[in-house]
């Protein structure tokens, strides 16, 4: 490769900032834009009035989650074992299934699933297939109620192939989970830290490229380079000005694959509450109580809502806090609040549109489309890094590292 390569990278999330690291790392000079104030995309780690640090985007980091854990230990980000299950969840609420119910009704989803074609299964949508697997109805609602929060959208319009990577039938799910003791976002500032030219603030509106390279255009300044990497959520890079635009199979990938609807919740506790994991029974909502990085658990519950119908259930999608905070306090009988909880929804932030891609069964079969790089152009994101990674830190710090790959080769 030219050693005097320049590289823009648009987007200071995981996936930009992991690819810009790669690139400064094989000798190009890289500048790196951001829309936002800070960097870190849809990782966002804030803190409550009692000191109480929470993630109000991405959370949980599993164990197979090899290059997460790899970044943290390169940049002494402590990880911090959370002490609560992100998928081992105690049922709440009206009718609530118990986890035992539920555990044989995933034996026999997952019995369903290895039972169909590939044909059946390219057709079928994740809530077509729960509504027909036999078993105990109590356990069906729960079951598609956590699915429902998990995919943050309508399970009638969410592809049944996306839970294979997942692995959403297996009983007992369990595991361990983890966080970065001082936030998941601090992984992204040491990143940044790293390289030379980030900048904050700088919305990119188009983007020229030809054989020649590539010219990025942030209002009324045009920034040239040899090569650029798109590294924002898909419905945001289908509104960039592409000249020449993409090719059809690609802009019609990022126009049309669906986004996830999901918010985030937080509020500060008097103590320390225990450690726990909690489902409704009558939403797709859960809530968590957490270790943080001195062991002991964080003075905080935090909740996630996933789906169109949760927004409107607990008051997201008006921007109110009251219905989700008697929720929450509903599932939380033991403990006693302190100061206004925070909450943010996803949809809502103009730089994302969304939480997480949500793919429907036309877009898990372009699944292929969204990484491939068009001439000097490449793709990064959550939304690119495939069946196993989709909608995960992970898959987006591994996103970026392909993109970076795919520039170097197209740059030697």
């Amino acid at each position: 490769m030219d050693t005097h390569a320049r590289v823009i990278v648009v987007g200071s999330g995981f996936a930009g900032l992991s690819a810009a690291l790669e690139l400064e790392a094989a000798g190009a000079r890289v500048t790196v834009l951001e829309a936002r104030e800070r960097v870190g995309g849809r990782v966002w780690s804030v803190t409550l009035t009692n000191g109480a640090i929470v993630e109000l985007g991405a959370e949980w980091i599993q164990e197979g989650d090899a290059t997460v854990h790899e970044l943290a230990d390169r940049f002494g980000v402590a990880l911090a074992e959370t002490g609560a299950d992100y998928r081992r969840r105690e049922p709440w609420g009206a009718g609530a299934a118990s986890l035992e119910a539920q555990d044989v009704f995933l034996a026999a989803a997952s019995a369903a699933r290895a039972s169909l074609t590939p044909e059946d299964a390219a057709v079928g949508t994740l809530g077509g297939f729960l509504a027909g697997v036999p078993g105990e109805g109590a356990a069906r609602r729960i079951v598609s109620t956590r699915l429902a929060g998990t995919c943050a959208q309508d399970l009638d319009l969410v592809a049944l192939r996306v839970t294979d990577g997942e692995h959403a039938f297996a009983a007992p799910p369990g595991g361990r989970f983890f966080r970065m003791g001082p936030g998941n976002q601090a992984l992204a500032t040491a990143i940044a830290g790293e390289l030379h030219d980030v900048r904050l603030g700088s919305v990119v509106d188009a983007i020229e490229h030809d054989d020649r390279g590539v010219a990025v255009r942030v209002g009324p300044i045009e920034e040239r380079a040899d090569a650029v990497v798109v590294a924002v959520p898909a419905p945001i890079a289908a509104r960039l000005g592409f000249t020449p635009s993409l090719p059809e199979p690609l802009a019609t990938a990022l126009r049309d694959l669906p986004m996830g609807v999901a918010s985030k919740f937080a509020v500060a506790t008097k103590g320390r509450p225990s450690i726990r994991s909690r489902q409704s029974s009558e939403t797709s909502m859960w809530c968590w109580a957490a270790n943080g990085d001195d062991g002991a658990p964080r003075r905080c519950v935090v909740s996630f809502a996933g789906s169109p119908a949760a927004q409107s259930a607990l008051g997201a999608d008006q921007g109110r806090v009251g219905p989700w905070l008697d929720a929450v306090r509903a599932m939380n009988p033991d403990v006693t609040f302190e100061s206004e909880p925070v909450m943010f929804a996803w949809a809502d932030d103009p730089f994302t549109l969304g939480s997480y891609a949500a793919f429907d069964n036309a877009s898990w079969d372009r699944l292929a489309t969204f990484s491939q790089p068009v001439g000097r152009v490449a793709f990064a994101g959550e939304h690119t890094a495939g069946p196993d990674y989709h909608g995960t830190m992970n898959g987006a710090l591994l996103s970026g590292r392909r993109a970076a790959a795919q520039v170097l080769e197209r740059l030697r």
